[in-house]
């Protein structure tokens, strides 16, 4: 108990230290700024490279892929910031076929840098064109600074970007020298490509010390400080409204409870069946997360499908899974004009020096086929990641464990693989058919 006590004061001492002194959060504020004075859209460009930064780099030792990670050096947001700095000349689409992509993804000769989810050429002000909704995830980093990849996983789609004013050397040599290199494989799955172990990895466990915003703070953030028309309790949820059209739920018990709010707010739209482009359903979430007021300092676009756009905490490079399988933010949008943002209200605040603890991960494919085995189809895997799985730590009030876990969305949920392994799979699949039929 002593000892705990006195990682988390040291923690706290290390934490102003590094929010006074560190080069990552200084440089997160000097891009803030550079983006305001550029702005070219009437809304959101300031924290579009913030939140869309791509959260997966990788390299390539003796020809084989490396997924590469330095907590010091980011990769990230070097990138993140060398992107901003040039200018896009021309974009060329490239003729591509599915052979060829994954030819160029296991090619050695390339750094690449990866979304977790597709994002659009015109959600970035300098980087695309206006309505150019074309959709990628990957970049592919060559030796010249004159020009890139930019690839879509699902469709194989290629294009060769051409840019202005672009250095990524400074990148290159962080890659070279990234403190974490672990051998994975690219493995081709529905909607894109997985990263998988190839052999039982050993990962770090982390420690965090959190805390919640109170119900009163999103009252007032989403509601106003004195327009809440009425305020009702049934089953444990407390329901705040400022009209019919805009009303804020919050949950009545916060200690065991998934602590999930709900804000809703029907907005009338000339054409409500209308189509939205991929570009405007990622840039109008971005408003959302703004006005939540969470904590955003590590907080990334992680999903976009059709229940909405999904953000949460990228911690030490991987992201954070709440109550088993939630994620921080999800933004969905209903056919009668509602838009609902389900979040949750915890905060990382301080880390907790690592004190040596690690879990093993087993190999992806042994993982997969233990699934499959269970009944789980490979053609209903849309994604797989490793991520965190949030445990409360007894010792300490407010203290939470990360613990590395394997999680797939499949189906159209996201499920630990452990979660999945207790799933009645024929239901899953069953109801996979009949949405097939229709």
């Amino acid at each position: 108990m002593t000892g705990t006590i006195a990682a988390i004061v040291l923690s706290i001492v290390l934490w102003i230290f590094i929010m006074t002194n560190d080069q990552r959060f200084s440089r997160l504020s000097q891009t803030n700024n550079a983006i305001s004075r550029q702005q070219t859209r009437s809304k959101n460009t300031k924290s579009n490279y913030d939140l869309y930064i791509p959260t997966k780099a990788y390299g390539f030792m003796k020809g084989k892929p490396y997924s590469l990670y330095d907590s010091k050096n980011n990769l990230s947001f070097e990138f993140s910031n060398n992107l901003q700095q040039a200018t896009v000349k021309r974009i060329v689409k490239m003729s591509g076929s599915v052979a060829n992509y994954s030819v160029l993804i296991n090619n050695p000769n390339f750094l690449q840098l990866s979304y977790p989810d597709k994002v659009t050429f015109n959600m970035f002000a300098d980087f695309g064109n206006k309505k150019d909704n074309r959709e990628f995830n990957r970049f592919f980093i060559t030796s010249s600074n004159k020009w890139i990849y930019v690839g879509n996983d699902q469709t194989s789609a290629l294009y060769r970007v051409y840019l202005k004013n672009a250095n990524f050397d400074r990148l290159r040599r962080y890659a070279k020298n990234a403190s974490q290199k672990v051998p994975i494989s690219f493995y081709k799955i529905s909607t894109g490509y997985a990263t998988f172990y190839t052999q039982p990895t050993k990962l770090k466990v982390y420690s965090y010390l959190t805390n919640r915003q109170s119900d009163a703070y999103f009252v007032s953030r989403l509601l106003g400080t004195s327009g809440v028309s009425s305020r009702t309790n049934k089953k444990g949820v407390t329901t705040y409204s400022l009209s019919y059209y805009t009303r804020l739920s919050v949950p009545t018990i916060r200690s065991d409870g998934p602590n999930n709010y709900v804000y809703t707010h029907y907005d009338k739209k000339d054409n409500p069946d209308a189509e939205v482009s991929l570009t405007n359903k990622l840039l109008n979430s971005i408003d959302y997360v703004h006005q939540l007021g969470l904590t955003e300092q590590d907080l990334r676009f992680f999903d976009v499908d059709d229940n909405g756009v999904s953000y949460t905490n990228y911690i030490e490079g991987m992201p954070v899974f709440l109550n088993q399988h939630d994620l921080q933010i999800v933004v969905g949008s209903s056919s009668d004009s509602a838009t609902t943002v389900t979040f949750n209200s915890l905060n990382f605040q301080i880390p907790i020096p690592f004190d040596g603890r690690t879990t093993t991960l087993e190999a992806t494919r042994k993982m997969l086929n233990d699934l499959e085995n269970h009944g789980m189809r490979e053609n209903e895997v849309q994604r797989i990641v490793v991520g965190y799985r949030v445990e409360k730590d007894n010792s300490y009030n407010n203290l939470v464990n990360l613990i590395p876990t394997y999680y797939l969305k499949a189906y159209g949920e996201w499920k630990s693989a452990e979660e999945w392994a207790k799933q009645d799979m024929n239901l899953y699949n069953l109801a996979a058919d009949r949405k097939g039929d229709n």
